[in-house]
């Protein structure tokens, strides 16, 4: 287990790849498209939404991630206890 000792702090990506890896993009999505099933508020637009199946919370999730529209930050860390909350926006979104 890695103790989270100090926060580095900067306006770009300095841990890992520039853009959401895998396995972030699969964790948001399904995250968010548990949150949309429930209920929550879309962040997309009407336009936007005709372009998908509306009643599929997965696709409406993923347009929202690809958009860039989801308020979420990625937490990247260091074997030595650095970390760094990387906001979504500032990340490059590779679809799998």
């Amino acid at each position: 287990m890695v103790v989270l000792r100090k926060q580095i702090i900067s306006d770009k990506v300095e841990i890992g790849p520039p853009h959401l890896t895998r396995y972030e993009y699969a964790a948001v999505v399904a995250m968010l498209a548990v949150q949309i099933a429930y209920g929550a508020p879309v962040l997309l637009s009407e336009a936007e939404l005709k372009t998908i199946d509306r009643t599929n919370p997965i696709e409406i999730a993923k347009l929202a991630v690809k958009k860039r529209r989801v308020p979420l930050t990625i937490l990247r860390y260091l074997p030595t206890g650095e970390y760094k909350l990387i906001p979504i926006s500032w990340l490059e979104i590779v679809e799998e």
